[in-house]
């Protein structure tokens, strides 16, 4: 697999662009989803912190660390996907 990865991307620019394309797609698919489960969570804790659940204190840490999980993780796709346009 390695080996066709790397054919693909040193024969010709125009071939590097199509993989580069499709890994842009890609990175920012993921990166919708990470945003619409960071949405998902700032909802949760905010219906934790409005009290309409009673949870207990490691459910919400759960949450939370969910939260935080993926707002690192959008961060780090975001500064990609920055690095990549500005490189091609």
């Amino acid at each position: 697999m390695q080996k066709i990865f790397h054919y693909v991307l040193t024969s010709k620019r125009k071939r590097r662009c199509i993989a580069l394309s499709a890994a842009l797609w890609l990175l920012r698919l993921l990166r919708d989803i990470e945003k619409s489960e960071l949405c998902r969570n700032s909802d949760l804790l905010d219906s934790f912190n409005s009290e309409t659940y009673a949870l207990s204190r490691r459910e919400y840490n759960a949450v939370e660390e969910k939260y935080l999980s993926c707002e690192h993780a959008l961060d780090i796709l975001e500064s990609a996907i920055e690095d990549i346009d500005f490189a091609y």
